[in-house]
């Protein structure tokens, strides 16, 4: 009976050594995420400290579309060049390709001493998801690009007010805050920003 269970034991080794490891399923693989760089073409959005909110928008868009696509899930972007498109046809746009998540990028405006981060979700279609999206890209974004947490709020932004499926738009800093600007300029930030943009959607999938 000793040599049968250091046989069985010898045998449980050789199968642990020799069995192919296990590749853990990745929490966006499968999903189709819809990245929304807000304004573009004709539309600058806000300006400030000699920036377009327009191509702040667009630069971390893609390179938050690049990450997710290496991550396992279908990334489809409103825009991926300099084009204007109506808030209609983003939504449409996020809509007609089965979008799990919608997600607006944008950079905000207002006096030069307003300053941080904020995210918007609205209540009308998936309000309990929508809201909790929100919060875990907010709280990804704050400590990665050291700004002012300026919360999770809710608004009636035509894109996230009419996208049926859990959306979220956030405003990663302002253009017209010196600080702020100087940092949404800046490729290491913008990368920054789209790290926190994804682990925000991760850490929404693996609850």
């Amino acid at each position: 009976m000793k040599v049968l269970y250091k046989s069985l034991a010898i045998f449980g080794l050789a199968a642990l050594v020799l069995a192919p490891e296990a590749k853990a399923a990745e929490p966006l693989e499968g999903k189709t995420i819809y990245i929304d760089a807000g304004h573009g073409g004709s539309d600058s959005g806000a300006v400030g400290n000699g920036l377009f909110e327009k191509n702040i928008n667009l630069a971390v868009s893609n390179d938050v579309m690049d990450k997710l696509k290496n991550e396992g899930a279908t990334a489809v972007a409103s825009r991926t060049d300099d084009t204007f498109l109506s808030l209609e046809e983003r939504v449409a746009k996020a809509s007609m390709n089965g979008s799990d998540l919608f997600v607006s990028i944008h950079a905000n405006s207002g006096v030069s001493a307003a300053s941080g981060t904020e995210t918007y979700f609205n209540s009308d279609y998936e309000a309990e998801n929508s809201e909790r999206l929100a919060a875990d890209i907010q709280n990804e974004l704050v400590p990665a690009l050291d700004t002012a947490d300026r919360g999770v709020k809710e608004a009636e932004f035509y894109v996230i007010t009419y996208s049926q499926m859990p959306s979220v738009l956030a405003e990663l800093g302002f253009i017209t805050n010196s600080s702020d600007a100087e940092k949404l300029n800046s490729g290491q930030y913008q990368e920054k920003a789209a790290d926190a943009i994804v682990g925000g959607i991760e850490t929404y999938y693996a609850k």
